[in-house]
């Protein structure tokens, strides 16, 4: 099926294309990336499709075109654009296809307007891609790669070409190719994300790397599939932190439970997999055409036949409304998961009834799929011999059209052997079963004894990250410090620590991605390093300088620590300190505002990190805490949050440190009402008197 998930890429790719005015702030990127319109071509972009009118836009193409003020490589982009923003019925669009294919010849790498080429050539990949022309997309992506320099690509443009490439060689069965290109997607992530951490570049990059692990979902690669989704995971959560109101949540979030329940299903947690859909089900984004359509990707594998059934139904109206031209893919993916899913669910009414459908469609479609191809092949390669070829495919046409019509009665035959069988088998199934429920009672009491034997390791394990963190603190004149740190799990990923040399008191809070044993690990790293640092008597921006750069090294599951550092001078009261992507601490029952936040720790080599300097804080109450504290949740699925934080702070100006960190604590377990904990709660308070 058609993915709609790269709707919003493919909007802000339009609206991009014709900002022939707008500013950025990077001047030298303006200019290599922006066309320099002529004045007939800022009359069509101002005139037409700033304002949104499809009949002035048409008109003025036609009309320019004909005077000669509008080259015909311009015209074809223009008229391009205009149907894929005015005419288009669904992301997939073959007429729109088409016009970017006749387009992308006329609009050549050395023309004087090299961006047209870039913008003709990313959208045409986009709908090859979307048509299931995998070939033909990495035909026109590859030297639209080759060629960024000169043509001064943005990230989206190349956020989609290297998204493009790496589900092209998953859907053609090249893992290597697939591998190499998903490792540049990845790095260049990151690099433009240290840069440009705008709300609009994080969408773009969760929704481009959706499509790739829906393309792992398709070839059924369970586990690529969860190092994608573990890889988003890390784009949403850093994401959350920095925007936590975008109205894109309610959106995210319910696909976010759909991404676990498949990823628990695959690894054989089922339990969790149901609780994880039944989630998913509470979300608006459930019933629409992308949340029925991957709805599927869990039910099937689960084999959940009466439920993935329901969905196919469902799916009709979407499919007769919204999808213009049927591909054998939606063959494969669509009609024939609904036909064994009514089979199996024994609603063999239906389930003849899209076997006919199979029969009726499969002909006409796989004709015009020929087609299709035949003339891509034939618009871009002008080449010797192209009678012969085209003569020779219509040949192979012929022929292949008589296998799928015998292939398509065979599945009409096939249906009633199968209905002929189907009583007899459930007889020897349910003997089937009793011997399986015989051999799973011998096995429980094997695993009841491995799983308590798991347990006390983990207990052992919890006791071993407890000791790593200080429960003895300071005592120095004026200074009065506390914290706390209580695991959602028995292992976790948040720390904290001190280190007091002299009148310099070091301190941290962290937060590592990601929940159990590879957090605990990763945590404990990090807390080691932080000691070793601070020892060395090293500013805490130079602290996470060095940090950074050691657990970036081997990095290869894309764990990062959000961290805030800092340097007490006893003495002065100067408060020296680095923030590293996390929570704002509190200074005196508000937010401190902060110029600098920088990027996560271990996220990239070699990145910059700014410190900041607040003159004294004696006499200032100060909170330093991890997300567990205001994305607490209730049963409700309500969090704490930023305000209520506020005013628990107001009222705790003369509580000493150990009764700050205790009153929060409580006022977390009130609101969580007995809900399971979601995350880490961390909790360091500290006040140095004047």
């Amino acid at each position: 099926m058609r993915k709609t998930i790269i709707t919003l890429i493919a909007a802000a790719a339009l609206l991009f294309s014709f900002s022939a005015c707008e500013k950025t702030e990077n001047k030298e990127q303006t200019d290599s990336s922006t066309p320099d319109y002529s004045p007939s071509e800022s009359l069509i972009i101002n005139q037409g499709f700033k304002a949104n009118d499809s009949v002035r836009t048409a008109f003025l193409i036609d009309s320019l075109q004909k005077t000669g003020d509008l080259t015909p490589m311009a015209a074809a982009i223009f008229r391009a654009s205009y149907h894929e923003q005015f005419c288009r019925r669904s992301d997939y669009d073959i007429v729109t296809e088409r016009l970017f294919t006749a387009a992308y010849r006329l609009a050549q790498p050395d023309d004087h307007l090299k961006w047209y080429y870039n913008f003709c050539g990313n959208r045409l990949a986009y709908y090859l891609y979307m048509g299931h022309n995998y070939e033909g997309c990495l035909r026109v992506a590859v030297p639209l790669l080759t060629t960024t320099d000169s043509l001064g690509n943005s990230p989206k443009d190349q956020t989609n070409l290297y998204s493009l490439l790496c589900c092209c060689y998953v859907k053609l069965d090249q893992p290597d190719k697939a591998e190499e290109t998903g490792k540049k997607a990845r790095s260049y992530c990151w690099e433009v994300l240290a840069k440009d951490s705008s709300a609009a570049n994080h969408r773009m990059f969760i929704n481009s790397y959706a499509r790739i692990k829906d393309a792992y979902v398709r070839v059924k690669n369970w586990e690529k599939t969860r190092e994608w989704m573990e890889f988003n995971d890390s784009i949403g959560r850093l994401y959350k932190r920095r925007y936590p109101d975008d109205s894109v949540w309610p959106i995210y979030d319910g696909f976010t439970h759909l991404d676990r329940a498949i990823k628990a299903w695959s690894l054989g947690l089922t339990d969790s997999a149901a609780a994880e859909y039944a989630e998913f089900r509470k979300y608006d984004c459930a019933y629409g055409l992308v949340g029925l359509t991957q709805s599927n990707d869990y039910l099937m594998p689960a084999e959940r036949w009466e439920d993935a059934a329901d969905n196919y139904r469902a799916l009709d109206w979407f499919i007769a409304n919204c999808v213009s031209e049927v591909f054998m893919e939606e063959i494969y993916s669509y009609y024939m998961p609904k036909f064994r899913a009514n089979l199996n669910a024994g609603r063999m009414n239906e389930a003849l009834f899209v076997a006919k459908q199979i029969s009726d469609i499969f002909d006409s479609t796989y004709v015009r799929q020929k087609r299709s191809q035949m003339a891509e092949m034939a618009t871009i390669y002008d080449t010797q011999g192209k009678e012969m070829e085209i003569a020779r495919q219509k040949a192979e046409l012929s022929h292949e059209r008589w296998i799928g019509t015998l292939a398509a009665l065979a599945l009409i035959t096939t249906f009633f052997i199968i209905y002929t069988l189907y009583r007899r088998r459930a007889g020897k199934r349910l003997q089937a079963a009793h011997a399986k429920l015989q051999q799973a009672y011998d096995q429980l009491e094997e695993t009841t004894t491995a799983k308590e034997r798991i347990e006390s390791e983990l207990r052992i394990a919890r006791n071993i990250q407890m000791s790593m963190v200080p429960n003895v603190f300071p005592e120095c004149d004026g200074l009065d410090m506390f914290a706390s740190m209580v695991p959602a799990k028995e292992v976790g990923g948040d720390l904290y620590g001190y280190f007091l040399q002299g009148d310099s008191l070091y301190l941290c809070v962290g937060d590592v991605s990601g929940k159990g044993v590879p957090a605990s690990l990763f945590m404990a790293q990090s807390a080691r390093l932080f000691r070793t640092l601070a020892s060395e008597g090293m500013a805490p921006a130079d602290i996470a300088v060095r940090m950074n750069n050691e657990l970036s090294e081997g990095n290869d599951n894309n764990m990062f620590v959000t961290m805030f550092i800092g340097l007490i001078h006893l003495d002065s009261g100067q408060f020296d300190f680095c923030n590293c992507g996390h929570n704002p601490p509190v200074i005196d029952g508000q937010f401190l505002r902060m110029t600098h936040v920088n990027q996560p720790i271990g996220i990239m080599e070699g990145l910059p990190f700014r410190g900041e300097t607040l003159p004294d804080i004696r006499g200032h109450q100060l909170l330093i805490y991890t997300d567990g504290l205001t994305e607490a949740e209730n049963p409700q699925k309500a969090l704490l949050g930023d305000n209520r934080l506020i005013q628990l702070m107001a009222d705790a100006a003369r509580l000493s440190s150990h009764e700050v960190i205790d009153m929060l604590t409580k006022a977390v377990e009130q609101h969580r009402s007995g809900a399971e904990p979601s995350d880490d709660l961390t909790l360091m308070c500290i006040t140095l008197k004047k």
